[in-house]
């Protein structure tokens, strides 16, 4: 959770450097370039992180306005580039590949470097489902259509292959797929670069 200015520093440093297009690029250069796609993704994870840093800081007077300006802000980021992500629920290194439909609420909480393609739905099986009933553990990879339904926990390691549709729990470095997802491969390496 980011608590301070320099925790929102840290994890958008980490962010940076997991989005590959992001990495060493000046982002008003990349806008007058006409490159709208990387200057958008790197608007919304800056908006996000931000987000974050309003919604835990709401103790005073001036903290609630900052927050309401920001969620205003970021309600509209969500429109744009069709990124439904709560705040608190992705941990630092946050890797969006591509701008797309996602959907990742307060039913999840996600673990550090993880990568995520569009069309990612993370949901309930049904309505008496609690909140942060999803687990999912570090350096995981959601492939493009993915579902997941809780509560389930997902280990660290892990790759949801597109389309597959998670419904139980997955171990530590394995692959899965399929409608409902199998494990198809076990002791693979981790993902991060």
């Amino acid at each position: 959770m980011i608590q301070t200015k320099q925790d929102i520093r840290l994890f958008l440093k980490f962010d940076i450097l997991r989005n590959r297009d992001l990495k060493g690029k000046k982002m008003w250069l990349e806008f007058l370039k006409g490159n709208i796609q990387t200057y958008k993704k790197f608007q919304f994870i800056k908006a996000l992180r931000y987000f974050e840093f309003c919604k835990n800081n709401q103790n005073s007077l001036w903290g609630k306005i900052r927050y309401s300006l920001m969620k205003r802000r970021f309600q509209r980021l969500q429109m744009q580039t069709q990124l439904y992500i709560s705040p608190n629920v992705f941990d630092k290194g946050l890797n969006i590949e591509h701008l797309g439909f996602v959907r990742a609420d307060t039913i999840a909480t996600i673990g550090e470097n993880c990568t995520i393609l569009p069309r990612v739905l993370l949901g309930k099986k049904n309505p008496s489902v609690p909140l942060r009933s999803i687990s999912i553990g570090k350096n995981c990879y959601l492939g493009t259509g993915c579902t997941i339904l809780g509560p389930c926990t997902i280990g660290n390691n892990v790759v949801i292959a597109a389309g597959a549709v998670v419904i139980r729990d997955i171990p530590n470095n394995c692959m899965v797929a399929g409608n409902p997802a199998s494990i198809k491969k076990t002791n693979i390496s981790p993902i991060v670069e």
